[in-house]
C-alpha cells in the first residue's frame, strides 16, 4: 500500500505524470469502464518493476486537489477486482489491483478531502492483453441519454480489439486502436524473461520457477541445478566452522530429533559464488534449510524469521520441493513444522510496521516465562540427542527455556501480523 507521505509528495508534483502514476479528476463513469480497463492495461504493461498508481480526485490539468466525495462510478477493491475478472484476459491472467482512500488537505476547499488511489501491482508476466474483443460502450449526452445517428442507430465508442498490447511510455498511453512500439515490446519481454534484472534478482526469478530445478551429486557435493539455465546452480559444501556452532536451534526444537548439523549453501552463477548462507541440517539429515534471520522487538525479545521474497527463503522452498517432488506421498512434514516456530513476513515493510507497534512491544516486554514442566520436557529431549563428541555450551534447561521463550515471541508476533494483514486487506466502503 502506498504510504501517506509518498502520496502527498507525488501529488505535489501534479499535474506532472509519468509511467508510475496518472492523475484523474474523477472516477470513470459507469459507461466509461472500457477507459478504466485500458488505463490499467497500460499501467501493468510497464518495463519497470514498481507498482503503478491512478490517483483520483486531483485535477490532471491544474494539479488542484479536489477530492472524490459522491463521485459517480466509484469502486472499492472488491468491485474493481470483480470487474477485471470478468474481462477476457489471455490465459485468464488479469492484473492485481487495490483501491485505498486517503485523507489529503485541499488548499482549494480549505479542508481534508478523500483521494482514492488505484494501485496496479507490478507484474512480471507481461505483456497482458485480451484474447477477445470488447464492444464499445454507448455514447451518452450530458443528460445520460444514448446518442443516435440520423437513422436512429445507437452510437457506440470504439471497441477494444483483442491482441492489442497497450503500454505506458512516460506520461502517455498507447492509442486505444494500436499496439505499443516494437522497442517497448522488447522491454516488456525482457522483463518477463528476467533479462533486465541484476544477478540476485535473476536468481530469485529462477528459484520461483521451482519445477525446473533438479538435484544431483558430483564430487560428493549435493547440487541443485536450474535446467533452463545451468549457469544458475546451488551447492552444499562443508561448514569449516561447524565445530564452533550450537548443536541445537530454537526453530527446530519441535522435531523428533532436535540435534542439528551444519553446511554452507552457496549460490553460484557460472561457477562464481555470489551468495553464501549457513544452513542447518535437521532431523537426522532429512532436510537442510538456510538459517533464518533473528529479529528483536522491544527490550531483547528475540525471534527467528524469514522474508518470503528473500533468497534464503526461496532456496528453502525450492529444496523442499526437490526433496519431496511428490507432495501427496511424502510423510515428513518437518519443514512446515519449523516454519510454525518462527515468523514468515511477506516483505520488509511488514517488519518495519510491527517493530514500530507499541502494543506489540508492550506485550513482548512482559517477558513470557515457560513453566517448569515445559522446560524439563525439552531439556530431556536435548540431553537425549547430544552426541558424545559434542559438549553443550550451557546447561540444557537454560537452552530449553530460551528456545521456548523465542517460540512464544514468534507466536505473539504472528498474532499481531495476522491482525495487521486482516485490517490491511479489509474492503473499504465505496
Amino acid at each position: 500500500m502506498l504510504k501517506q507521505k509518498i502520496l502527498e509528495n507525488i501529488i505535489k508534483m501534479a499535474p506532472d505524470e509519468n509511467d508510475h502514476w496518472d492523475f484523474k479528476l474523477q472516477w470513470y463513469k459507469n459507461n466509461d469502464r472500457n477507459s478504466l480497463l485500458i488505463d490499467i492495461m497500460n499501467m501493468v504493461n510497464t518495463p519497470h518493476h514498481d507498482d503503478c498508481y491512478i490517483i483520483i480526485g486531483v485535477n490532471d490539468d491544474t494539479g488542484e486537489i479536489i477530492g472524490v466525495k459522491n463521485n459517480d462510478g466509484r469502486m472499492n477493491k472488491q468491485q474493481l477486482q470483480d470487474f477485471l475478472r470478468s474481462k477476457p484476459f489471455a490465459q485468464n491472467f488479469y492484473p492485481m489491483t487495490d483501491v485505498t482512500t486517503y485523507k489529503v488537505f485541499s488548499v482549494t476547499k480549505e479542508k481534508m478531502v478523500d483521494i482514492d488511489v488505484i494501485t496496479i501491482f507490478n507484474e512480471n508476466s507481461v505483456p497482458v492483453y485480451l484474447d477477445r474483443d470488447i464492444e464499445g460502450e454507448y455514447l451518452l449526452d450530458k443528460n445520460g441519454n444514448i446518442i443516435k445517428d440520423n437513422k436512429g442507430k445507437k452510437l457506440k465508442k470504439h471497441k477494444i480489439t483483442q491482441g492489442l498490447i497497450y503500454s505506458r511510455i512516460d506520461d502517455s498511453n498507447t492509442p486505444s486502436d494500436e499496439s505499443t512500439s516494437d522497442a517497448q515490446m522488447e522491454l516488456l519481454w525482457r522483463k518477463r524473461l528476467g533479462l533486465d534484472l541484476d544477478i540476485f534478482s535473476r536468481f530469485k526469478y529462477c528459484l520461483k520457477d521451482i519445477k525446473n530445478w533438479f538435484y544431483t551429486e558430483t564430487e560428493y557435493k549435493p547440487k541443485y541445478i536450474y535446467q533452463l539455465n545451468p549457469d544458475f546452480m546451488i551447492e552444499e559444501v562443508k561448514d569449516d566452522q561447524e565445530e564452533h556452532r550450537s548443536r541445537f536451534v530454537s526453530w527446530a526444537h519441535t522435531l523428533m530429533n532436535v540435534h542439528v548439523d551444519y553446511r554452507y549453501i552457496q549460490l553460484k552463477y557460472r561457477g562464481v559464488v555470489i551468495k553464501e548462507y549457513v544452513a542447518t541440517v535437521m532431523d537426522g539429515g532429512r532436510f537442510i534449510a538456510c538459517d533464518p534471520e533473528t529479529g528483536n522487538i522491544g527490550n531483547d525479545n528475540f525471534f527467528d524469521y524469514y522474508v518470503k521474497d528473500s533468497l534464503r527463503y526461496l532456496v528453502n522452498e525450492m529444496i523442499d520441493n526437490i526433496s519431496f517432488p511428490n507432495k501427496s506421498t511424502h510423510t515428513w512434514e518437518g519443514y512446515n513444522q519449523i516454519k510454525k516456530n518462527l515468523v514468515v513476513f511477506q516483505n520488509n515493510f511488514e517488519i518495519d510496521v510491527l517493530k514500530n507497534n507499541l502494543s506489540l512491544q508492550h506485550e513482548l516486554n512482559k517477558k513470557y516465562i515457560p513453566n517448569k514442566e515445559e522446560i524439563s520436557r525439552l531439556s530431556h529431549r536435548i540431553c537425549n540427542n547430544v552426541e558424545n563428541k559434542y559438549e553443550l555450551w550451557t546447561d540444557p534447561e537454560r537452552i530449553a527455556k530460551q528456545f521456548l521463550m523465542e517460540k512464544y515471541n514468534a507466536l505473539v508476533v504472528n498474532q499481531y501480523l495476522h491482525r495487521y494483514r486482516k485490517n490491511k486487506n479489509s474492503i473499504p466502503k465505496g
